[in-house]
C-alpha cells in the first residue's frame, strides 16, 4: 500500500483544523499537513499545486460539508472541473458532523468520495482512512 504523504483539511472551523492535524501528525508526525478555513484558498493551491506540477504519491483531503461560503459538495462541483490527472492524486473523504442520512448516501453515491467519516478524526479514522484508500467505504 502507498502511504500518503500529504493531508489536507478543509473546514472553516479551525478548532476542528486543529484536532484533525493532531490526529494526522499522532498517525504519522512526518507527513505533510495543509489546512484550510477557506474552501476557495483550498481550490486555489490545488490549482497551483496540482494542476501545474503534479504533486509525488496520494494526498488524502478531509472534507466539510458546511461552510459559509460554498459547501462541500460545492468544493467538489469545483474540484470535477479538474483534469483527471488531478483527482488521480487525491482519495477525498467528507468529514463531517451532520446526521443527515443524505449526506452520507449522496458522499456514497459520489465517485469521487471514498468515504464519510463523522468528526471528530481521530488517528484511528486517521489510520481506516488510509487503510480503505483502494476501496470507497465509510468509517
Amino acid at each position: 500500500m502507498i502511504l500518503p504523504k500529504r493531508f489536507i483539511v478543509v473546514d472553516d472551523n479551525r478548532t476542528n483544523n486543529i484536532i484533525c492535524e493532531y490526529a494526522i501528525r499522532k498517525w504519522n508526525k512526518g507527513v505533510a499537513v495543509h489546512l484550510f478555513t477557506e474552501p476557495e484558498r483550498a481550490l486555489q493551491s490545488i490549482q497551483q499545486e496540482y494542476v501545474e506540477a503534479p504533486v509525488d504519491g496520494p494526498t488524502v483531503l478531509f472534507l466539510d460539508i458546511n461552510m459559509p461560503t460554498i459547501t462541500g459538495w460545492e468544493f467538489l462541483d469545483h474540484f470535477r472541473l479538474f483534469e483527471a490527472k488531478v483527482h488521480e492524486q487525491f482519495v477525498i473523504y467528507i468529514l463531517t458532523s451532520s446526521v443527515d442520512e443524505r449526506d452520507k448516501e449522496k458522499a456514497d453515491s459520489d465517485p469521487l468520495v471514498a468515504g464519510f467519516i463523522s468528526k471528530p478524526l481521530t488517528h484511528t479514522t486517521v489510520q481506516q482512512a488510509v487503510e480503505g484508500m483502494q476501496r470507497p467505504r465509510s468509517i
